[in-house]
């Protein structure tokens, strides 16, 4: 697998891998009914497989490009709960913008 393919892969299934648990912190942060520790628990055990699979099947059908892969994969994940950890800490600061607004 060419580098670039790698990483270009590894970061958009990386935010693949973000889309369960940003739905429900989306939820929660707007104040919407649904967002439940059993859920929440869910939401990190959909993540987590679907990350170790795409991780699995990457490692299974190429030698080349995988540390490329799995760096990018990683660094896309942890940027985006970054950003949405400023979020959450500017929510409970009142800094954030007010509902409708954004």
């Amino acid at each position: 697998m060419e580098p670039q393919v790698a990483i270009a892969s590894g970061a958009l299934f990386g935010l693949l891998g973000c889309v369960a648990p940003a739905a429900l912190f989306e939820r929660a942060l707007r104040g919407r009914p649904g967002a439940t520790l059993a859920s929440g628990l869910a939401a990190v055990i959909v993540s987590f497989l679907t990350l170790t699979v795409v991780l699995l099947v990457v490692y299974t059908a190429t030698n080349t490009g995988f540390l490329e892969f799995g760096c990018a994969l990683v660094a896309a994940f942890l940027l985006f709960w970054g950003i949405e950890a400023i979020r959450a800490w500017r929510a409970a600061n009142g800094r954030a913008p007010h509902r409708g607004e954004g």
